[in-house]
């Protein structure tokens, strides 16, 4: 078989390619791509600046599938995470990463000009006299979040680049969430007053069967034959 790129191929060769390939999946799994597909969105995306600990990563991954975000980038200078890792194993066949190499990409302002270049605003997570609520983010404006690690959040350099930063008000004593559950909240707060403002989930057309691509790619044994 000829080795094909698909990425460049236009739309009907595109939509051809995933029925030729979606013929290696039970009919359980292209129905559940279906469904899914519908309730995908990049209107949000989140971003993760040195985590410390992979299952935490891993965590904030699956939070990210879980609420139907699509894209997820990653920041590391230490380099611990990469593609070859193996990190929140499972869910990264779902999710679009992207992993930002600080050896040869640059620093943190560099990545900050990264994510900023889909459109996106971009919004960190931290404690200062700046933050604004979460309940102040107009959910309409597309957005990425950042994370920061467990022990230091988000660093400074990432704060001076971003458009807002945000927080989440505490009632009790403590300060704040681990940042699993502080990602949880975020994400379902923000996804949930994304469709209360009457936007849709759901992908361009083109968008949408290239997901589905790659899922299938992903999924099926030995995919590398169809590539």
């Amino acid at each position: 078989m000829d080795r094909v790129n698909w990425k460049l191929m236009s739309l009907e060769e595109k939509q051809a390619f995933y029925a030729k390939i979606s013929l290696q999946l039970s009919d359980h799994k292209r129905q559940l791509f279906e469904q899914k597909i519908k309730h995908r969105t990049r209107h949000f995306s989140l971003a993760l600046e040195n985590m410390m600990k992979t299952q935490n990563a891993s965590a904030l991954m699956r939070t990210a599938d879980a609420f139907g975000v699509q894209q997820v980038d990653i920041y590391d200078k230490s380099e611990r995470f990469n593609v070859s890792s193996g990190i929140s194993k499972g869910v990264e066949r779902w999710i679009d990463t992207q992993f930002f190499n600080t050896y040869n990409e640059g620093g943190v302002a560099q990545w900050a000009d990264v994510l900023k270049s889909s459109g996106r605003k971009l919004y960190v997570t931290a404690l200062n006299n700046n933050a604004k609520p979460l309940q102040e983010i107009d959910p309409k404006v597309p957005a990425t979040i950042c994370f920061g690690n467990e022990q230091e959040g988000v660093s400074e350099e990432l704060i001076q680049d971003a458009d807002e930063v945000i927080y989440i008000p505490m009632k009790g004593f403590v300060e704040s969430f681990n940042v699993s559950v502080s990602c949880g909240i975020v994400l379902h707060y923000l996804t949930n007053k994304m469709e209360e403002a009457g936007i849709s989930r759901g992908l361009s057309r083109e968008d949408e069967i290239e997901t589905k691509i790659y899922w299938a790619l992903r999924t099926i044994p030995n995919s590398q034959r169809f590539i």
